[in-house]
């Protein structure tokens, strides 16, 4: 099982939360739809994929780190979300 972090980005900005807590050791599936083609970029972790009109990003990992991490759309510059992870 594992948790969906799902995220819209459309007309230069997020559509909906930018802040998601889960839980250290879970698996997260981050689903990233965007109306521009870029790289979404999870850092701390270092996960990159491509995302494009039509063509969702898909990021898949255990969070197995703690702590506050900013996934952004690498080439735009543009914060998507920040990802939390407690213990």
């Amino acid at each position: 099982e594992r948790t969906v972090v799902d995220v819209t980005f459309r007309d230069g900005a997020v559509q909906g939360p930018t802040r998601f807590t889960v839980i250290q050791g879970e698996r997260i599936l981050i689903l990233v739809r965007a109306d521009v083609t870029d790289e979404v970029h999870l850092h701390g972790y270092d996960l990159r994929a491509d995302v494009a009109p039509g063509d969702p990003a898909r990021i898949d990992f255990v969070a197995d780190v703690a702590g506050v991490f900013e996934c952004e759309l690498e080439d735009a510059g543009k914060l998507l979300f920040q990802l939390e992870i407690v213990p």
